[in-house]
């Protein structure tokens, strides 16, 4: 009797030594948080088995963008990172980067119909002063529950370090839910998806004038929206920097996906992705090189992953999965974020750091804050030039500008579509669009923040491994055909 489960094995080994390796060719489409995270994370995981691709049409950082004006650079996307942000804080240490005080994280005046009606900073009187205005166990049980979501926000990390994985985002809230007493999962974050800000903060007998002071500011100015139009999760998201300890990168947010990009040693190309045809587990991809935009050209990739917003507002990629043209609901909020080298007007006060917070809900601007250049040195820097950021929903005159600036030396808009709009938010969608497709932005609809985009792709590096072991799997257990069989050693 012939000893095939020999032959087997040193065919095999044969093979191994003899044949050229194969690299899985993957390609990232955008260059933002999430695409350059999940490129690092692939390869820290898998090393030189997979040959990276990323492509973007604008500059590595995304939506993590400065501007210079008057002689200094300011941020002027994704600004703030909280402190129990930990895989923001673990790209920090591995780019060995500094972090900057949050400008945001400060002295504030909260404004309604024109009138300053509350203000705050980190001294002993102004905690008296919100104890009296919102009261002692209102704040406590606001207080309690943030902390109780950063808890829980928190137990996701060591399972993504284990190398376990979720298909959904409806799946990770899951993961980071507490157990219940009978030992399943509570379903406590998803849940919050499923009611407003305003009502969960109800429900938790929080009082109204806190909610539609403190919780509007966190809203409108976090996300440009309402605490009845945010779902409950997101709200929370908003709500957590309350707690303080906000922070930035020393440079420029935008230097993390640089790094990131630069250490996951992934081929980048300047280049705007036209379509996607996806068919039974391959990807082809259609783009043009920003230096030659009417020469299209088309790669067949093992693995894609899209790491850039995919409704009909933010993108003009064309996704086609297995014949069918692919749509994805809702739509993103459009933001004016207008930077100002001037002077403030004194009607709100003599204080240039102080953050004003427009809380009425009507009124079109939601904050005006005093920005610190990314390099700044307080050694050095003993005098800055007053550089302020507001934010509004709508675009403003010079007459309406004028209500909040006496004096305007230079003025740039920043008018970009930031963030989800919530009041078009759909359903917690799957990250996986195919066996080998994978989409990072779904999570925004769970929260849209540095974190959680370093999240989904920690995620999707997890759930390509998978992918990737699934593969092997099928190519080990494939039977040998009788030719193999009648092969003589």
């Amino acid at each position: 009797m012939k000893n095939y489960t020999l032959k087997s094995i040193v065919v095999v080994f044969l093979g191994y030594i003899l044949a050229p390796s194969y690299q899985t060719n993957v390609a990232i489409v955008g260059a933002g948080i999430g695409g350059s995270s999940v490129a690092y994370y692939l390869s820290e995981l898998y090393g030189d088995k997979l040959d990276l691709t990323v492509f973007d049409s604008g500059p590595v950082g995304g939506r993590l963008a400065t501007t210079h004006i008057a002689g200094r650079e300011y941020e002027t996307g994704g600004s703030i990172i909280h402190p129990a942000n930990r895989l923001m804080v673990e790209h920090l240490e591995r780019c060995g980067f500094k972090k900057s005080k949050s400008h945001e994280d400060g002295p504030f005046s909260m404004i309604s119909n024109g009138q300053i009606v509350f203000q705050a900073s980190d001294g002993f009187f102004d905690k008296i002063k919100s104890v009296i205005r919102y009261g002692l166990f209102s704040l406590l049980k606001l207080d309690y529950f943030v902390g109780n979501l950063l808890e829980n926000f928190a137990t996701i990390y060591p399972k993504l370090e284990a190398g376990e994985s979720f298909e959904s985002v409806a799946a990770l809230l899951d993961g980071m839910s507490p157990i219940s007493k009978h030992g399943d999962s509570s379903h406590e974050m998803l849940q919050l998806t499923k009611i407003s800000t305003k009502k969960k903060l109800q429900e938790l007998s929080i009082s109204e004038i806190l909610i539609d002071e403190l919780g509007m500011v966190a809203a409108k100015v976090n996300y440009g929206q309402f605490p009845d139009t945010l779902h409950g999760f997101v709200g929370s998201v908003s709500l957590a920097g309350i707690q303080g300890g906000l922070w930035n990168v020393e440079g420029g947010n935008y230097k993390i996906p640089k790094c990131l990009l630069a250490k996951s040693g992934a081929t980048f190309l300047p280049a705007s992705v036209n379509s996607i045809e996806y068919t039974n587990g391959k990807s082809n991809v259609t783009y043009h090189l920003l230096d030659n935009p009417n020469d299209p050209i088309n790669n067949e990739f093992d693995i894609v992953i899209i790491a850039t917003p995919l409704t009909i507002d933010k993108t003009i990629l064309k996704l086609r999965i297995n014949g069918e043209d692919q749509s994805f609901p809702g739509s993103f909020q459009r933001t004016l974020a207008y930077i100002v080298h001037g002077e403030l007007n004194s009607d709100f006060g003599d204080d240039p750091n102080d953050n004003l917070f427009f809380i009425d809900k009507d009124d079109v601007v939601a904050s005006v804050s005093m920005l610190t250049p990314v390099n700044y040195d307080p050694a050095t820097d003993h005098e800055l030039p007053h550089v302020f950021k507001l934010f509004a929903r709508q675009e403003l005159s010079k007459e309406e500008l004028g209500k909040y600036f006496s004096k305007i030396e230079e003025l740039q808009l920043i008018d970009w579509l930031a963030y989800p709009n919530y009041s078009t938010f759909a359903e917690l969608a799957s990250f996986k669009l195919g066996e080998n497709l994978f989409y990072v932005n779904n999570i925004e609809w769970a929260a849209s923040a540095m974190e959680m985009s370093s999240l989904a792709a920690r995620n999707i590096a997890n759930l390509v491994g998978q992918s990737i072991l699934d593969n092997t799997e099928k190519v080990s257990n494939k039977k040998p055909s009788s030719q193999d069989n009648n092969t003589e050693l």
